[in-house]
């Protein structure tokens, strides 16, 4: 109940009671992996991101296998620059979760950081092969065709991108 209630207070941007409301249900059960990764996700959202590293890695150690951890581990580690443990993170999701778009299009942003353009490139494609409606992904993808100086490329993705979501600032 403590960890519902803590999903939708984060929902209610109340963050800092959302977050009680997950040590609480930590308190009562310490090994619930779920509620150290989310109580990682309102940390990081109050931009407390060493914190939420750690709670990411307490869910982690608790349930190896989850994507998702390591997916939100992932945007921990891009938000802090530390771009190749984030590359890493993303990966591991991806390879818990083969079919995971958004952690292949969060992997994309990070290897364009890493300006290894290419690569982020074929990342958003493989995250639009598996969500095909995803606007993040064709605008992600938009960016780095302009990047990579393809521009009628780059805008066929923007255009995309507003197609599925009209109210998409950031691909205008």
């Amino acid at each position: 109940a403590y960890y519902n209630r803590g999903n939708a207070l984060q929902d209610l941007k109340r963050l800092d009671e959302a977050l009680a409301s997950y040590d609480r249900a930590i308190a009562l059960k310490p090994d619930y992996a779920e509620a150290y990764s989310n109580r990682g996700n309102a940390l990081r959202d109050l931009k407390r991101l060493d914190e939420a590293l750690a709670s990411y890695d307490s869910a982690i150690a608790l349930k190896p296998d989850s994507a998702e951890a390591y997916y939100n581990r992932g945007n921990a580690l891009q938000d802090l620059k530390r771009l190749d443990e984030a590359l890493a993170s993303f990966d591991r999701a991806i390879g818990l979760n083969p079919d995971y778009a958004v952690a292949y299009s969060n992997r994309g942003v990070t290897l364009q950081d890493l300006k290894r353009l290419d690569e982020a490139l074929a990342s958003y494609d493989r995250a639009i092969a598996l969500k095909p409606d995803y606007a993040d992904a064709y605008s992600n993808r938009g960016n780095a065709l302009r990047d990579l100086k393809r521009l009628d490329e780059a805008l066929a993705s923007f255009d995309r991108a507003i197609a599925l979501n009209p109210d998409y600032a950031d691909a205008y």
